[in-house]
Formats: structure tokens, C-alpha cells, sequence
């Protein structure tokens, strides 16, 4: 893993970098995000919509959701221990805990999927 310092606003900010072979996770305080070549999709979506992933190597503290349970925008699913601190891993949207992929105390790196919220059907489409 590799360390980039970006100055936004006037504050500096870390970011954690891990190349693939597919492209490049970059993880910061509270998300993270892949960045790899352009692919259509069928629904038109990217593939990590409405998954919580790690945003950095660390250990899982808590887990405030179970398949089944419905989620807010912004609701806190996950708790993740780095350096010292307590991350708040959020839900990207609304909708149902579709799957979780941690369990407390679990060790997990930048980019590990958490938590899968269901994909919701978009208008004119059946849901799955």
C-alpha cells in the first residue's frame, strides 16, 4: 500500500493507494473508491454501487446492520478500527441490507466489501 498527501481547501488530506491488475483502490478517512477501465453494464450502474467497502486496512469494531434490515442515506452499517481511529462506514443510498460480508473483530484490507445493500428497480423495471 502507498501513502498520497492531496491538499483540498487548504487541508491536507491522506490517501491510501493500492494498485491491481484491474486498476486502483484509493481509500480515505470515511470511503473508498476503485478506479479501473470503463465497462458497460446492463443496468448501467458500476459494480460497487451500494456496496460499503473498507476504505482502508483495518479491523472490523462493529457491525450495526443484519441482512433484512432497511438503511437510511448516510446510516452508519459498519465500524472499522485504522491508526488508532474509529472509521463510520455509511450506506451510499437507501435500501435493504442484502448481505453482510464482516464480522466484528475481522482484519480486512483497502477494498473489501462489507456490507451489499439490494439493487433497487429503477423505473419501468421488476424487482429482483
Amino acid at each position: 500500500m502507498s501513502w498520497v498527501t492531496l491538499e483540498h481547501r487548504g487541508k491536507l488530506h491522506r490517501l491510501a493507494v493500492v494498485r491491481t491488475a484491474q486498476g486502483v483502490w484509493v481509500g480515505w478517512r470515511g470511503g473508498s473508491r476503485f478506479f479501473g477501465q470503463e465497462r458497460q453494464e446492463g443496468s448501467g450502474r458500476g459494480p460497487d454501487h451500494g456496496e460499503i467497502r473498507a476504505p482502508m486496512t483495518g479491523r472490523i469494531a462493529l457491525v450495526r446492520v443484519a441482512p433484512g434490515d432497511a438503511v437510511k442515506e448516510k446510516d452508519v452499517v459498519v465500524v472499522l478500527e485504522a491508526m488508532k481511529m474509529e472509521y463510520q462506514l455509511a450506506a451510499p443510498r437507501a435500501g435493504t441490507v442484502e448481505a453482510v460480508l464482516c464480522r466484528p473483530g475481522d482484519l480486512v484490507d483497502l477494498g473489501a466489501p462489507l456490507v451489499r445493500l439490494k439493487e433497487e428497480a429503477g423505473p419501468g423495471e421488476a424487482a429482483t
